[in-house]
């Protein structure tokens, strides 16, 4: 009888074991760059081999498989690299790199993973809470929950997410808004102080952020039937500040302008080719904008956020109003739709949130005929001062004074 033909050197086994399971058996890589039997089982010899050819075309194109050894910082180095940098945002990599260097590792890097138990990590994470305080410790566990999900999907033999089990009580913090008449104070001192007051507009108006507001181009608006859409954000990045897709579906949607929009709007594209002619006629430098973004510097440079949070700080103090940042008035524009009493799917449609939790309804679209209702009576409100003071009189709070 002719002796069997030997596996090539890398190929693994595929064995019978002694409870009627096959288990096959493969050298692979490790994020470390160390090489490391890997094991995997399967109930018939055809899907213990499916897995075993499965492991070396891993192995051969070059992407580490884990191991049931595997240390929590040998996980961290694999799970961003191969898993959040390719499919995430490059501000999210970046916070959750952080998270890991600054709080996790050091404290659990040396971990076997599939070994972390709910004690041991309800104790580091009092820990982080007491050293750093409880958000940090809050965010830390998050970032730590949403790596061993991922570990989860990955045959290493990890069965729970024990971050899910640990709990942290931190103190939320929505922010600051300000209430109809300090927007209305800070919208009229901006139609003085700024040409940029259109970008105000939609950030007090729509709820847009301002990252959203500086990636704007001219072919997202129609002036004509009253529609903006909000399709892209500006963003620096390792590559300079570019225009960057938004990071859920559901921020990119069609938005009904307020009548209020229109003529700033028509202004801020006059004010652009004025910039563009004089500049040109006296010899002085234009950069031209391909991309034709709506707010644009006096060099015509696209406008950046950085800049733009500056332009409101001034605002701010030349009018004596309380602190703020572009974040709160997206805030506010929420605050100022829930005064006026509209439902929450609606707010939801208009703010773009992505969460149930955020707005407590699901995803609706912004060409809602109560989406456009509402921006609406949101534009009507803002033109009326009277009518914002009456509002404020009858407030709660100033009854019981």
């Amino acid at each position: 009888m002719p002796r069997r033909k030997r596996n090539p050197n890398g190929s693994g086994t595929v064995t019978k074991r002694a409870d009627g399971r096959y288990q096959a058996a493969v050298y692979v890589p490790q994020p470390d760059g160390t090489v490391k039997r890997k094991y995997a089982y399967g109930k018939t010899y055809e899907e213990c081999d499916r897995k075993r050819r499965e492991l070396i075309d891993r192995a051969n194109g070059g992407v580490p498989t884990p191991t049931r050894d595997m240390t929590l910082g040998q996980w961290f180095d694999y799970w961003l690299e191969i898993v959040v940098k390719p499919n995430l945002a490059k501000n999210s990599y970046s916070a959750y790199e952080q998270a890991v260097r600054l709080h996790l590792r050091p404290r659990l890097g040396s971990k076997v993973m599939v070994k972390l138990g709910v004690k041991e990590l309800r104790g580091v994470v009092q820990q982080l809470a007491e050293d750093e305080g409880a958000k940090t410790a809050k965010r830390a566990l998050r970032v730590l929950s949403a790596s061993l999900t991922a570990a989860m999907v990955e045959d290493i033999g990890l069965t729970r997410n024990v971050a899910k089990l640990v709990h942290v009580r931190a103190a939320t913090n929505s922010g600051k808004s300000w209430d109809a008449v300090t927007v209305l104070r800070f919208l009229a001192a901006a139609r003085r102080l700024t040409p940029y007051y259109p970008a105000f507009l939609l950030l007090c108006l729509l709820g847009l952020r301002r990252a959203e507001v500086c990636g704007i181009r001219w072919e997202n608006i129609d002036l004509d039937k009253r529609i903006i859409w909000v399709e892209q954000q500006r963003q620096r990045t390792s590559a300079g500040t570019i225009d960057v897709e938004l990071k859920t579906d559901t921020s990119k949607a069609p938005l009904p302008l307020p009548a209020q929009c229109i003529a700033p709007l028509r202004w801020t594209r006059m004010r652009t080719t004025m910039l563009r002619d004089r500049a040109i006629s006296r010899g002085r430098p234009w950069f031209g904008d391909p991309d034709g973004h709506v707010f644009v510097t006096s060099t015509g440079r696209p406008l950046q956020t950085p800049h733009l949070y500056l332009v409101m700080q001034r605002i701010i103090r030349a009018e004596g109003l309380s602190k703020m940042n572009p974040k709160g008035l997206r805030k506010s524009c929420g605050t100022l739709l829930v005064h006026l009493r509209v439902h929450p799917r609606v707010v939801k449609a208009i703010l773009r949130h992505s969460r149930i939790a955020t707005t407590m309804d699901i995803y609706a679209e912004a060409l809602d005929p109560d989406v456009i209702e509402a921006v609406g009576q949101l534009d009507r409100l803002l033109r009326q001062p009277a009518r914002i003071r009456e509002l404020e009189v009858g407030r709660p709070d100033s009854e019981a004074a």
